[in-house]
Formats: structure tokens, sequence, C-alpha cells
């Protein structure tokens, strides 16, 4: 099988015009790309490693590219299909034909998605191009790239196609010698590095279409949730894709490249079996706005890794986010800054609720939040840091993975409590991974789940003591219910959940000095009460 070039080039030059349909458009996709016919090698209804079929994975990536369609006529009728879908005979519905509710947050996707960020995403992707009279036209290598990338990015969930690695790439990922790769991503990364030619339609590419690829498709380690919601250290979170851009060279725009292909990929994964497209139900309908919005708003920041730092590109996203939510800084107290920043993203609609219960904790807990949630996991620390992190960095950071959800499950009521128990699963996991001071310990990080309780209300949680950490392996632990009773096991321990039931809450005292913040444009800006 060979890809149709000429089918894929009329394609490109077709997307812009007015009349051509998304039916088309499935047409010409369906019968250029020989890569489709791969999620046919084996039955349809035969599960594939993401546990789906054939068929639905089909209908995901037909959904990617549809999205793509949407997102690429963005100034057309892109945003009407991408939010209310389409009629039978193919044309851009004005208005969604559905349920009341239904039809609210279709309209409301339609009204209030990020569409000019997405635009100016596509821009620095280098796909858009607008000409100096304003026209706006496609990159057509850079769009045939794109369309490459989305036809062959999930093909490898097809586990009949998975490579086994050979002797003279080994190890390959952590893959051995003989061994079969079993993670789909790098089985395709895989393929593309070592055996282009079995995939035609990436074979076909010239060098400069095949590296934005490249690029996108290699290991990143990238969680865009961990990022938006002030999760993850930045050393653990980024230092992947730091890397991954020096290794390839990767510019501004491949980055952005990268993330233009994630968010067609998101929009397109409900499945919509045999009905006309209905648009991206995944975010008309399953996917919170206000999330969305913060996942797209995220892109400008990360791709300033082709300059900065991770510690760098993580602080100006944590200071950029506080101006936006606007806590008052009166709560935040001295040496606190970094903790408030990451609190207020982790609560997510009850930040100065959150930040005010922070900093009316007992001054141990506040201490203990204060300085695990600075640690950064890398050689440089956040310039916003406690003095005492700043001057003597130690690791390994840790992650609590699953924290927004402990927080925002507990919401405003709960708040302090769920506070007070992320410091003694803190206390724990430092038990576990003590401090090390050395250039590799700072550097270093541990992963701390506590998928037990994120979704249990913190009282209940106490009620259900006791509750230990289980170290799982040199990086890794895990809160399980019961006693410590085995190496590797410490209990976790907290303060009483008691709330008094009157009287007001005193704030921590600090020298009446603004914070001062800098935004992504690089002003300074000062907060007062």
């Amino acid at each position: 099988d060979t890809t149709d070039w000429d089918r894929v080039h009329k394609i490109v030059q077709r997307l812009r015009e007015t009349e051509y349909r998304l039916t088309e458009f499935q047409e010409d996709i369906e019968a250029s790309f020989c890569e489709l016919r791969l999620f046919r090698v084996h039955a349809l209804d035969q599960p594939w490693s993401s546990g789906r079929t054939a068929e639905d994975e089909l209908h995901r990536t037909m959904g990617a590219f549809y999205s793509l369609y949407c997102f690429l006529r963005i100034d057309l009728d892109g945003k009407d299909v991408l939010a209310y879908g389409i009629a039978p005979e193919g044309t851009a519905r004005k208005a969604a034909l559905s349920t009341d509710t239904e039809y609210r947050k279709r309209d409301a996707l339609r009204q209030n998605f990020r569409w000019e960020r997405t635009r100016e995403l596509l821009l620095r992707a280098e796909i858009l191009r607008v000409t100096r009279s304003g026209r706006v036209s496609l990159n057509h290598d850079r769009t045939v790239a794109l369309l490459v990338l989305t036809a062959i990015h999930d093909i490898m969930k097809n586990k009949a196609l998975l490579p086994t690695v050979q002797p003279q790439h080994a190890p390959y990922q952590g893959t051995k010698a003989n061994e079969v790769i079993q993670d789909h991503d790098f089985a395709l990364a895989y393929m593309l590095e070592h055996f282009p030619s079995l995939l035609p339609s990436f074979a076909g590419l010239e060098a400069a279409q095949r590296a934005p690829i490249l690029f996108t498709t290699s290991r990143m380690n990238f969680n865009n949730g961990w990022f938006v919601q002030g999760e993850a250290p930045p050393g653990l979170l980024l230092s992947s894709f730091k890397n991954c851009i020096v290794k390839g060279r990767a510019s501004e725009a491949d980055i952005s490249f990268y993330f233009v292909h994630w968010l067609t990929d998101l929009a397109g994964s409900e499945l919509y079996q045999q009905r006309p497209w209905p648009g991206s139900e995944k975010f008309a309908l399953k996917f919170p706005q206000h999330v969305l919005s913060a996942f797209i708003d995220s892109f400008s920041f990360v791709r300033q890794l082709a300059h900065q730092s991770e510690v760098d590109v993580m602080e100006d996203y944590l200071k950029d986010r506080w101006l936006a939510l606007g806590p008052p800084v009166s709560l935040v107290p001295e040496g606190c800054e970094v903790a408030s920043m990451r609190l207020a993203l982790m609560a997510q609609g009850f930040e100065a609720d959150a930040v005010a219960a922070f900093a009316e904790l007992p001054e141990q807990d506040r201490a203990c939040l204060a300085c695990e949630l600075a640690r950064t996991g890398h050689s440089q620390q956040f310039s916003c840091a406690p003095a005492e992190i700043r001057n003597e960095p130690a690791g390994p950071a840790l992650l609590i993975y699953y924290a927004p959800a402990l927080l925002q499950n507990a919401k405003s009521v709960g708040i302090r409590e769920a506070l007070l128990i992320l410091c003694g699963v803190l206390r724990a996991a430092r038990e576990i991974f003590p401090l090390d001071r050395s250039p590799l310990g700072v550097q270093s990080h541990a992963i701390i789940r506590i998928d037990a309780i994120k979704d249990i209300m913190p009282a209940e949680i106490q009620k259900m003591s006791p509750w230990y950490l289980r170290q799982t392996s040199s990086t890794d632990a895990v809160i399980e219910k019961g006693e410590a009773i085995g190496p590797g096991e410490i209990a976790v321990e907290w303060r009483s959940l008691t709330i008094p039931l009157s009287g007001p809450r005193a704030l921590p005292k600090r020298p009446p000095q603004p914070l001062v913040l800098r935004s992504q444009n690089g002003a300074r800006e000062q907060r007062n009460r």
C-alpha cells in the first residue's frame, strides 16, 4: 500500500475553501492514508491495547481529523462544526438539535471556547499564516505533516503491530533486545526512528516535515493536568519535555505543533458511532470549560521551555495564574508564596478559602506545606521559595498524586482538614524519602499516590484511621488503610481535624509589604489589600 500524495496535497489546497464540506474531507482522508487500513489488520471486535475495539479507535482517529478540520477553518465554519456538528448532507449546523441541557452546553462551547488563543496557537505552530493584507492561509508542508501524524499516531495500539527491539537498537526506552515494546507511543517512536519506510506516509515526508512529528512522539512524560493544577514539582513535570526539546533541537513552533496535535486528539476522542459527526462532544458535553480554558492558556507558557528553564516556566505560570485568580495577598504569610500559588491552583473554585485556610494552619503544619511544595526536584529553586529552601536545597521533591482531587472533594467547608491530611501524608513520605542535599538528591523526586483517600471527605478519612504509607519502589509510595507493620511502611498521622465552632480566625502576622509578582509579559504587578 502507498499514500495517495496527489490527494493529500489536494486536501490541503481545499481545506479552506468555503464549499469543502466535512464529508468530502472524510472521503479524501480515508482514501489518502494507507496506514488507516492498519485499523483492520485484525477483526474489528478484538480489543486493542487501550481496551477498545479497532472500530472505536478508528472512530477516535477520524474524530481527531474532524477536529483538525474545524481548527484549520476557525474563521470560516469551524466554530459551528466543532460545537454543533454537521447535518446529514455535510453542512455545518448553526445550533444543536438536542435537549435543552445539551444545547446550553454546546452553545457555551461556541461562545466561550478560547478561539483566539487557539488561532494564536496555530499561528505559532506555523500551520496558519496571515498575509499583510490579513488573508489567512495554510502552511502547506506543516499541514501535511500534521495530517500524517493524525493518521499514524494510534496505530500501534493494535497489539499485532507492536515491534520487537532489535539488538542493534537495545535498550530502547527501557525495553531490552528481542523484547516487544508494549507502550504504543514508544512503539510508534521506535518505528519512526528505525523503520520509517514501513510507514509510507511518514517516509514520504521531507526531513523538515518529519522533525515536528519525531518531537511530538518523543518521551516527554508531560502531564498537562499536573501543570494547570499545580500538582507536580517542575523537575518531575518538565525535565523530560526539556530534554526532548534539546535533543530534537525543537523550536517554539514545534512545541506549539505538539499542542495542536494534543488538542485535536482530545477534541475528537468521544465515539460517535454511525451518526454524522456531532461535533466535539468531549469539549461540549464532557469537559468542564474552565479546565479546558486552563489547558489552552497553559500552552503559551510551556512553549517557553525552548529558551527557559523548567523552574522559570512553572514560576511564571504560577504567578500569572495567581494574578488572574486574585486571592488577597494579605492572606499570604511570608515565605509561603509558592505553596499559596500551588494550593490556589489545586482548589479550583475556592482559591481564596484555600489560601486563607493555609495561612491559618498551626505554624508547624504551615511550614511543612510551605517547604515541601516549594521543592523543585531541580538544581534551580523558585525565586520566591522560603529562604531555607533557596539557601540549602534538598530532595527528593514530593508529588502527592491526586492532592488536587483531595482538596476539591473537601470543598471550601473542608479545606482546612484536607490540608492537615496533606501535611500528615507529606511527613510520612519524608520519613520514607529523607532529605538528600547532594546534587543528585536535589534533582530527584518521589511520587506518593493517595488514590485510596482522594474521594473521601476529610472527617471520614480520620474516622477510618489508621492509615499508612507503603514504599513500592525507590521513588514511589502509596497510602493504604491499616497499621504500619512491615519494612518501608510508615504510619500517617495528622493533627485533630476539629474546627473551632465560633470566634474570629486570626491570620499570622507579617510585615505590611506587597507580594510582587511578575506577569508573563514581564510587567511588575503589586496586589495590596
